[in-house]
Order: structure tokens, then C-alpha cells, then sequence
């Protein structure tokens, strides 16, 4: 019998979500939705042939889902996932975590918190794989440079201050900050921030920042989201050579020397059948969990500091 799931907050993404569940992952299968605009939620869920709930305590609570998937705004998540846990179900919790590291304290501190994982989509994604298996090539790598470049949001809730908790330190960041650590193995030591409002009055759409981490490399990271372009790079610069990875649309560059090596490798790859395929194995017991709520809540240790960071213009310790 197929592993049976349901999706609170079945806007955009969380309708990607129920169509790999009900199409590319063998062994899952979709079997109910939540979404609060209910015309368009009976819509889809008659669309799919899937029970529909305007509630998500109602879907959580039915018998005919045996796990859940969250897919709404940031501000939610923590008083969602309490409740997934309480019902003693696996939880897969969109990225990122929580609104806030106090909520994801509370969720890491949960006694059922090893059953959730978090979606870091980005790790599942083939270039910054590639660049995975790479990186010992570089030999001990001192800079890292990484940057997400993408057009200002659409959503109109992150321009709604009742729900918009933050903006691109939370939203985006959290992808950089959860790949360098996939990446490099190593934990954040300390971060300069600085964030800005430019097209977007309710949150920043663009923050720079400087972090160490523990084994004393650098690391340079941007997020704009305000020009009507897209680019997604990440560089790292190692004493035995030096890569460049287009994680948005494919390729990476390796230099050794005199050397140069290409990796035509695209990123042009859903994802999502790739998590929910890692989520159904860790469910049977047949892997660890690759992203679990303490990676989720290192990253969010990430955020606060680039948030206090900015509000004090100094540098902030995470040690």
C-alpha cells in the first residue's frame, strides 16, 4: 500500500508537492489538501481527486494521511508542526524552519522532532551535488562566495506586514546558509550583516553579508531580490584549486593548476521528487534524515544573527 500524504498550504508550491507525490515517487501517493482560499482548494482537490480540509487541524487529524507535508508562510510553521508532531506523525516542514529561532528552539527541544525534516530543497539540487563530491579537490578552502539574484516576490503575503515575518535573510538566505554548511562541514563562528528595503516597503529585498566559520574560512553572501534577472553562483577558492558552479541553470568550472575541468551539469532538475523520495526512506527506517530539525535550527541561529548583526551594525558571535 502506498504511503499516504497530505499537503497544508496547497498554494503554488504545495500543489507541486501533491503532483510528485501522485506521479514520481513510487511507493507515495497524495490523499488530501489544505488550503485557506477554499474556491480554489475544492478546485484542486477535485482536480487531483483528493479530499479537500479549509482547515489544517482537520487534515492533520485525518485518518487517511499517514504523514504531512507544510507548505505555508514562515509565521506558521512552528504552531503547525507542534501540531503534526502531537499527532504523532512524520512531518516534512518546508524551509524555512520557522519564523523565528525561538520557535525553533522549541521545535528542536520537541521530543518528537526526529520525526520531522526539513525540506533545504537546494542540497537535492544536481550542480551543488556535483559540487559536493568535488570539494575535497579544492583542499582546505579559505572563501566562499555565494549569491542568489532574483526578481522582486509576487506573493502577496510577503508584502502583507500580518504575515510577512522577514524577508530575504529568512526566505532565501536560508538556502546559502544550509549549503555552505552542506558543503563545507562546518558551522558558522560568527556574521556581518547588513540588509535594506529597495522595491519591497514590509521587507528587505537585498542583505549582504561576512561570516567566518569554525575552521577559519571565509564566507561572502548576497541576496537580491529586486531586479528582473535571475543568476544563482556559488565560488570557492581552496589551496588546491578554485571552482565555479551555476546552480540555477547548470555548470561548474574546477581550475587545478593550469588545469580546467567542465562539469555540464544542469540544475534544470525538479527537486522535489528527489526530497520526497529521501522523506519515504527515512520514514521506513532505510536512511537518516538529511536535514533534521537541529540542521534546521542551526540555520535559523544563522538568520537571528544576521538580523541582530544588521540591528546593531556589528559583528555577531555564534559560538
Amino acid at each position: 500500500m502506498d504511503y499516504r500524504i497530505g499537503v497544508v498550504g496547497a498554494g503554488t508550491h504545495g500543489t507541486r508537492y501533491l503532483r510528485h507525490a501522485l506521479n514520481d515517487v513510487p511507493g507515495l501517493t497524495a490523499t488530501a489538501l489544505q488550503r485557506r482560499t477554499v474556491p480554489k482548494g475544492e478546485e484542486l482537490a477535485r482536480e487531483l481527486d483528493l479530499r479537500f480540509h479549509s482547515q489544517a487541524a482537520a487534515l492533520i487529524d485525518d485518518d487517511q494521511v499517514d504523514g504531512v507535508i507544510v507548505t505555508t508562510p514562515p509565521g506558521s510553521h512552528h504552531e503547525l508542526a507542534r501540531q503534526v508532531m502531537a499527532a504523532g506523525k512524520p512531518l516534512l516542514l518546508e524551509k524555512p524552519m520557522t519564523g523565528t529561532l525561538a520557535e525553533a528552539e522549541d521545535l528542536a527541544a520537541h521530543p518528537a522532532s526526529g520525526t520531522m525534516m526539513v525540506a533545504q530543497t537546494l542540497r537535492w539540487n544536481p550542480v551543488i551535488r556535483k559540487v559536493k563530491e568535488l570539494w575535497p579537490r579544492l583542499g582546505r578552502v579559505h572563501h566562499v562566495r555565494a549569491a542568489q539574484r532574483l526578481e522582486p516576490t509576487k506573493l502577496a503575503w510577503q508584502r502583507n506586514p500580518a504575515e510577512t515575518v522577514t524577508g530575504s535573510v529568512l526566505l532565501t538566505g536560508v538556502h546559502i546558509f544550509d549549503t555552505v554548511r552542506y558543503l563545507t562541514g562546518q558551522e558558522f563562528r560568527e556574521v556581518d550583516s547588513r540588509q535594506q528595503n529597495i522595491l519591497n516597503p514590509e521587507a528587505e529585498d537585498i542583505f549582504l553579508a561576512r561570516a567566518r566559520l569554525d575552521d577559519g574560512c571565509w564566507v561572502s553572501m548576497e541576496v537580491s531580490k529586486y531586479t528582473q534577472s535571475r543568476a544563482c553562483w556559488l565560488e570557492a577558492v581552496g589551496e588546491e584549486g578554485q571552482l565555479f558552479a551555476d546552480y540555477l541553470h547548470q555548470g561548474i568550472i574546477l581550475r587545478q593548476g593550469t588545469h580546467q575541468e567542465e562539469c555540464d551539469v544542469s540544475a534544470r532538475v525538479p527537486t522535489l521528487p528527489l526530497v520526497l523520495t529521501d522523506w519515504l526512506a527515512v520514514i521506513k527506517g532505510d536512511r537518516e534524515c538529511p536535514v533534521s530539525a537541529e540542521d534546521g535550527l542551526a540555520t535559523m541561529r544563522i538568520v537571528d544573527a544576521c538580523y541582530r548583526s544588521a540591528a546593531e551594525e556589528r559583528s555577531i558571535s555564534l559560538a
